[in-house]
């Protein structure tokens, strides 16, 4: 398929550079470069919201000092009533009037015969009156009225019962396990703090070796760049002196291998700056693409800072974040064995309660809201479990013995970790006095080699190999002084002072 060439329009080319200008390199410190990683690492992030999970079990751990206030509601659906007397008892009160109403007529019926018996006129007009009555009155519908409402009362109605409460209860006493829980939190956040602190530490570490890493090549990419225009400016010489019969085609040949192997190595060294300002880029959460220049780039020597890293054994144990979270990690197991032991100890609460129930309990079970409080004390008091609480106990200890054996060999490995870091500093000190002396020598010859090839006294191929020591001399020199840089901020995080 034939493409079609697109001519870009000049105005619109114009256009694009003036609202679309090229960005400038960013020039950065490793400072800046330290802060943007910190700000940026997952790592940290999460090591952040660990200090912030132990905040909040902190504040819960302290409510455990505080009342609690609990609402309780409760629907009820009974299929039957209570009855608190049976159907015999209960029939027995609905013919009430009844009963009453035969009595009346044995009485009606007796009155003349109980009459013949009696001899006061006083007590018969009585007999007379009280028949009289009965008869007028409805005294059987009324008593068997009167038994039906009794019987009825004697039902209690729990077809729908409501009940509702509110619950205080406050600890008085519960074995140490609230003060214990409280310093284990307390424990816990200042482990995340030292774990958070660790983790910057890591950060910065490898911050400053990317860093360094691209100093180093920049420096490296520097040097192969005079090497080369060296050996360019070689190969113009030896094309001039084998025109002039001096020099041999072997010489330019000699000189042009080195030089393309130069060339190659600059270009190497260019992949692998580009390669190492991505991965600084990504540590800092900056573009891949991002254009950045190193402040230390462009220094023409890398300067050594001259601060002595100054520590004893009470703040090496203090500072380093591993030695500290193990301690802290003793001190919370010993709490832990505390709150084991406070399971099987007595406890005390105080209790208050507001109840409402519909039907009342404290109005005959009438249909209403009625409410009742009430205030008490709880206690309770572990007996006997076979040995279980004291074998959770001893498991406890344990673990609170395990981590100080860990604590104790980990201060002896820290030791020694830090004493091998200022071996290596001293060893750094004399490997950069050694590559010094070195690119001194390796200057001095190559400036004599130069005079003598020029002279036509020294032959190409010694030129060459002054040229490579050279090249060799100087990159031994910047590594020198970059592993001295590294070594003392190897050192300062061993002895937990790298912020």
């Amino acid at each position: 398929m034939k493409q079609i060439r697109r001519i870009p329009c000049l105005i619109c080319m114009m256009t694009a550079i003036l609202v679309y200008p090229s960005d400038a390199q960013t020039v950065l410190t490793l400072e800046d470069c330290r802060t943007m990683a910190l700000e940026n690492n997952s790592q940290s992030k999460i090591a952040q919201e660990k200090v912030n999970a132990a905040e909040y079990d902190s504040k819960t751990a302290f409510a455990n000092y505080l009342p609690k206030v609990s609402a309780t509601g409760l629907y009820l659906h009974n299929s039957e009533n209570i009855n608190l007397i049976n159907d015999e008892q209960r029939n027995s009160l609905s013919g009430m009037g009844t009963s009453i109403s035969d009595i009346s007529g044995a009485l009606m019926g007796d009155a003349n015969f109980l009459s013949l018996y009696l001899n006061d006129q006083t007590v018969k007009n009585t007999v007379n009156y009280i028949v009289q009555k009965m008869n007028a009155a409805d005294v059987e519908g009324t008593l068997n009225q009167l038994g039906q409402d009794l019987s009825n009362d004697l039902t209690l109605d729990i077809q729908n019962v409501y009940v509702g409460a509110i619950t205080i209860e406050e600890p008085i006493y519960v074995g140490g396990k609230i003060r214990a829980y409280n310093k284990v939190a307390a424990y816990a956040k200042e482990l995340a703090q030292t774990q958070l602190s660790g983790e910057d530490q890591k950060v910065i570490v490898t911050v400053d070796e990317a860093y360094w890493q691209i100093v180093s090549i920049a420096n490296k990419l520097h040097l192969t760049e005079q090497y080369v225009d060296l050996l360019r400016k070689m190969d113009q010489n030896v094309e001039i002196m084998k025109q002039e019969g001096v020099a041999t085609a072997s010489d330019q040949l000699s000189v042009r291998v080195k030089l393309n192997e130069a060339e190659m190595t600059q270009i190497k060294a260019q992949n692998g700056l580009a390669l190492s300002k991505m991965l600084l880029c990504q540590l800092c959460g900056m573009p891949l693409d991002s254009e950045i220049m190193l402040k230390d780039e462009l220094n023409e020597t890398l300067d050594i800072p001259a601060d002595t890293v100054l520590y004893t054994q009470d703040d090496l144990y203090e500072n380093r974040p591993e030695l500290k979270s193990l301690e802290l990690a003793v001190n919370m197991y010993d709490m832990k064995s505390r709150i084991v032991r406070a399971d099987y100890l007595p406890t005390v609460a105080l209790m208050g309660n507001f109840l409402v129930t519909n039907p009342s309990a404290s109005n005959g079970f009438a249909n209403d809201f009625h409410g009742m409080w009430n205030v008490g004390v709880v206690a309770k008091i572990p007996v006997y479990h076979f040995g279980e609480g004291m074998n959770k106990y001893r498991r406890a200890k344990s673990d609170v013995i395990l981590t100080q054996y860990q604590l104790e060999d980990a201060r002896g490995k820290v030791s020694l970790q830090v004493n091998q870091y200022e071996k290596k500093i001293a060893e750094a000190d004399s490997r950069l006095q050694m590559a010094l002396k070195n690119m001194e020598n390796a200057e001095e010859n190559l400036r004599v080699a130069n005079i003598g090839f020029n002279e036509g006294v020294v032959e190409s191929q010694l030129v060459l190999a002054a040229q490579t020591a050279w090249l060799q001399a100087h990159s031994e020199e910047i590594d020198a002084r970059i592993d001295r840089i590294m070594a003392t901020v190897y050192l300062r995080q061993a002895t937990g002072q790298l912020k």
